[in-house]
């Protein structure tokens, strides 16, 4: 499939695509395939319950073998090209039409300097991941209704009542300029292990590379053990984006690095495609102190694939004093272009981080007890052959490059509270913030990468609002979002919170002074100036039903006040006040295949 390049040009693109299905379309054997793709429900390979997490199952075979990246099936990839096909041509017959108000914002608003068909590419790919979870709660009669009685006021505990679980720790909010200082430092001061769990990968991004391909390899030849999960799915999607002919490579922004940090040199390569990185960081860290696994689930009862949408970075994460964890929206490293909220935490909530890394883990090993292949814990370390590694080893003992280190940060008291979602709905992050939302008496700040407002969440908006309380939220709309898929969902929620709890202030990002606006990717929620909460969770269904995710709790005045201050900057910046149901309405998609909604939770 990678031989054959498609052109994204408009008017080779439609021919050469035919030209890439005609090739899948006449292959000997279309099923073979290591991962089934995104559809699993009927699939008949052999799955195992994982232990850990009775509610899913997974493939041995996924993980049984150590760097490749397991593809789908010709099959799978030959009826995603025909959406995709589907997808372009509709795009093309907007561009030639006279009249363009019949087609879906989804299709027609992109900025001139993006790459529109690619764009359109990935929506597709994204609204086809999650399509039989969608379908399976479409078959679920009146499930909108019990699942929002079952987030009743009565069963979402109220921060106090949880005020035992909290452990003292520092936490300090980074921003896109302190985030890679902060991650060197950490992983520099590292004497064991380091757990990465990434979601997504940016193959331009030069934070991004220069962690995979240039940092972790060099502290991993100093003793330190490094474990990366990948998230299947995405691999999967960009290995299908691949034969995409980008016909020249992002230009990067030039990587600046604090006094003493490993050089950028194997991150300095470029790639055409998240598969070409990934490939290299497999050739690279083979035979290094560094393990590779993918997630990998299923949903027990219906079947449809479970995505793992946490994204932290542990270091030393069983030190109860030195432990750090690097957390929040971004994946690697925050996306350019992109405004995320990302932190560091020191102290004992590391430990928990690590404790459910080491759950996931476990989760996606074979059942043979090991994967073929991979480095045993207690083998012993072999020599880099590398010669700049090589420099940077003790064949003594092991030693940090930096002495132990105390980040700092707020004084605070914090929660890390991971979730497991599933058909069954159950969303914990969700009812602990909803507790939270009960409990408001003065103000509640929201800001959410990825949103929609569900019967639940408007209902506590309106008492809060009722009581008092001033409720601000900041949403994204299609001039600032790069992923369609949510946002009929989302408009339509707004306009529906807007109808049950007008008093809801609510601002949405939108081109100002012709500028246009970042994604605001940031996912947190400040409740009276002193309990927050932030992390990969979205306010939205998909993290009931299909999106795993981590998330931490913060008792801390000085932390909240932080990120008051954020959502007080980027709103002036780029938001404008939506008051009212109608001005909603300039947001709203037409409703197409893109943008079709994640279950039935906000059809109208």
């Amino acid at each position: 499939m990678a031989s054959t390049r498609v052109s994204l040009e408009r008017a080779t693109c439609i021919e050469s695509l035919d030209q890439l299905i005609t090739k899948l379309s006449t292959m000997s054997d279309r099923s073979s395939g290591i991962s089934p793709g995104f559809d699993c429900i009927d699939n008949a390979l052999p799955w195992n319950q994982i232990g850990v997490f009775p509610q899913y199952e997974t493939l041995d075979s996924v993980n049984a073998t150590r760097g490749i990246i397991p593809l789908p099936s010709p099959e799978s990839a030959l009826e995603l090209f025909e959406l995709i096909k589907f997808a372009w041509q509709t795009r093309l017959d907007y561009e030639a039409c006279n009249t363009t108000e019949s087609y879906c914002s989804c299709i027609g608003n992109w900025r001139p300097n993006q790459n529109i068909l690619k764009q359109i590419c990935n929506q597709v790919l994204e609204q086809v991941m999650a399509r039989e979870a969608s379908a399976c709660l479409r078959a679920q009669p009146d499930i909108t209704r019990m699942w929002n009685e079952a987030y009743s006021h009565d069963t979402c505990p109220l921060p106090d009542t949880m005020d035992c679980l909290y452990i003292d720790s520092l936490i300090r909010l980074l921003t896109n300029e302190t985030y890679l200082d902060s991650y060197i430092q950490a992983a520099l001061a590292a004497t064991s292990t380091i757990d990465v769990s990434i979601c997504y990968l940016f193959y331009t991004d030069p934070k991004a590379k220069y962690i995979l391909l240039d940092l972790l390899p060099y502290v991993a030849a100093r003793g330190v053990k490094v474990r990366v999960l990948f998230e299947l799915a995405i691999i999967e999607s960009q290995c299908l984006q691949m034969p995409l002919d980008t016909s020249s490579i992002d230009r990067e922004a030039p990587l600046h690095l604090p006094e003493g940090s490993p050089p950028y040199a194997r991150g300095a390569k470029q790639f055409r495609s998240a598969t070409e990185l990934v490939r290299e960081f497999f050739n690279l860290t083979s035979g290094m102190n560094i393990e590779a696994r993918y997630w990998f689930a299923r949903d027990k009862a219906c079947g449809y694939r479970i995505k793992n949408h946490g994204k932290c970075h542990i270091f030393d994460g069983n030190s109860k004093k030195n432990g750090k964890v690097i957390a929040g929206g971004s994946n690697v490293a925050p996306r350019p272009g992109s405004l995320d909220t990302d932190f560091v935490i020191q102290g004992e909530i590391a430990g928990m981080y690590s404790a459910y890394f080491d759950s996931m883990w476990t989760a996606m090993t074979p059942n043979d007890g090991g994967l073929a292949g991979s480095i045993s814990e207690n083998e012993e370390k072999k020599e880099c052959e590398d010669e700049q590694l090589f420099i940077t080893c003790n064949k003594g003992q092991w030693e940090s490059v930096m002495e132990p280190d105390t980040i700092t940060g707020h004084k605070s008291k914090i929660l890390f509270l991971p979730s497991t979602p599933s058909s069954s709905g159950e969303d914990v992050i969700l009812r602990c913030v909803l507790g939270a939302i009960n409990s408001a008496s003065e103000s509640i700040y929201m800001c959410m990468g990825h949103f929609n407002v569900s019967e639940a969440v408007s209902q506590a908006f309106k008492q809060a609002t009722d009581r008092g309380v001033k409720v601000y939220v900041i949403s994204n709309s299609f001039h600032s979002c790069d992923l369609r898929t949510g946002q009929l969902d989302l408009i339509r929620s707004l306009k529906r919170m807007l109808t049950v709890a007008p008093k809801v202030q609510l601002f949405v990002a939108t081109v100002k002074d012709g500028k246009v606006p970042p994604f605001l990717h940031s996912k947190y929620l400040v409740v009276d100036s002193r309990w927050a909460c932030g992390g990969s969770w979205n306010m939205w269904m998909r993290s009931a039903f299909y999106e795993m995710e981590a998330e931490v709790f913060v008792q801390s005045e000085s932390f909240a006040a932080d990120l008051e201050g954020k959502f007080t900057r980027e709103c002036e910046q780029f938001c404008i006040p939506v008051k009212t149901v109608d001005e909603c309405n300039q947001f709203l998609p037409k409703g197409c295949a893109i943008c079709e909604g994640f279950g039935p939770f906000f059809d109208v």
